[in-house]
């Protein structure tokens, strides 16, 4: 009986370990906010044509001027 090699990497399991970046090499973030305030955001980022991703950072970017 020949035994393959691993078909896995990670932790042991299918799966595990640490994820791969995307393709695009894009990472998420995850905020905590008020129900009211994420209702906000999605709003004024729609008016704007955006997405909320894309909204937030223009935002930042001009508030700060970084």
């Amino acid at each position: 009986m020949e035994v393959e090699g691993k078909k896995y990497s990670g932790y042991g399991y299918h799966g595990g370990g640490r994820k791969k970046m995307s393709e695009s090499g894009r990472k998420q973030m995850q905020l905590s906010l008020q129900q009211e305030e994420i209702d906000f955001i999605k709003e004024k980022a729609s008016e704007a044509g955006m997405p909320v991703s894309r909204f937030v950072i223009q935002c930042i970017e001009s508030c700060c001027k970084c």
